[in-house]
């Protein structure tokens, strides 16, 4: 199994006071976070070395990946991105780890539901394609304009992706996660800042692959993807992982729920507590939120000390 590179060291400026406390890696999804459910879904997959880009003071991702691998027989390498200069420079980061072989790329603040990866994985280990890009269909194009869109020719090869598009090229949305070959690393060696943001643009060194001739291609990989921006996307995971589940709502083992407190499309994580008789609907409390007895919440995140507004899903 090729090895895995997990980017988290994006600010998380647009979640306000929740990414000035939390890591997007370790924001609670259902009974995890999304970083444990990345390595989840690749050790699942049959991977067993991992390199993670994080902040400088990135250490509890660090610690919190060290426990989620523990007894795994796993490989674990940090590599600190000391400026951020987008995500493409995120990436070359992890070369030295890499020995200019396969890999996969996962962007650390996407959640995702019922990945399926293997396919994906053997076309850029038998080397079929240069690249998999992880794409599903959608009916709205305002999901791609948010993020990027891509164009393909008859037998799926992708044609052009750019990203931040003033209009969509298709309604097939490429999604947070990726499978590069060999020649990717050095299309990326060469990608320029782009004029977008002035950093270097993980889709930008993709058309460089696509330009120099590599083939690029498509894969459904994914049932549904959440790129988490904004505090209402952590209700929009929470809630795809719900629904995913069949689940009203869900209260982690490790959090403490008084009797008749009802959770209706809320998940309360591990360390949360629910006082008896609270009712809480499209909600997140995080691990040290505290909802008092007998108390009515709707579309928000609770944290240790504060209740941040988030709305319902989006």
């Amino acid at each position: 199994m090729i090895p895995v590179v997990i980017l988290t060291a994006g600010s998380g400026k647009r979640l306000g006071e929740v990414g000035r406390r939390f890591p997007k890696a370790l924001l609670p999804v259902g009974d995890s976070t999304l970083l444990e459910m990345h390595l989840k879904a690749f050790l699942a997959a049959g991977s067993r070395r991992f390199v993670i880009v994080t902040d400088p003071a990135g250490s509890s991702i660090e610690a919190a990946a060290r426990a989620a691998l523990a007894g795994t027989g796993s490989e674990l390498f940090i590599a600190p991105q000391a400026e951020r200069l987008g995500i493409g420079h995120a990436a070359s980061l992890a070369a030295p780890w890499l020995a200019g072989g396969p890999f996969a790329l996962v962007l650390g603040d996407t959640y995702y539901s019922a990945p399926r990866f293997s396919g994906a994985v053997k076309t850029v280990a038998e080397g079929r394609s240069d690249a998999v890009l992880s794409v599903r269909s959608v009916e709205d194009e305002a999901a791609i304009l948010k993020e990027c869109t891509i164009a393909q020719d008859e037998t799926g090869r992708v044609l052009k992706i750019i990203e931040k598009p003033a209009r969509a090229l298709s309604l097939v949305k490429p999604c947070g996660v990726y499978f590069f070959g060999p020649l990717f690393l050095p299309a990326l060696a060469y990608t320029r800042p782009s004029s977008l943001r002035g950093e270097i643009e993980l889709t930008d060194a993709i058309q460089n692959l696509i330009s120099a001739g590599g083939l690029v291609t498509a894969m459904e990989t994914l049932s549904l993807d959440v790129n988490i921006t904004y505090p209402a996307d952590i209700v929009k995971a929470n809630a795809a992982w719900l629904a995913e589940r069949g689940l009203r709502g869900f209260a982690h083992p490790g959090a403490e729920v008084g009797p008749g407190a009802e959770l209706e499309n809320s998940v309360a994580a591990r360390g949360a507590f629910v006082g008896a008789g609270a009712r809480i609907k499209d909600s997140v409390v995080f691990p040290g939120g505290r909802v008092a007895a007998g108390a009515e919440l709707s579309g928000a995140l609770v944290l240790a000390d504060l209740i941040v507004p988030a709305g319902g899903p989006v």
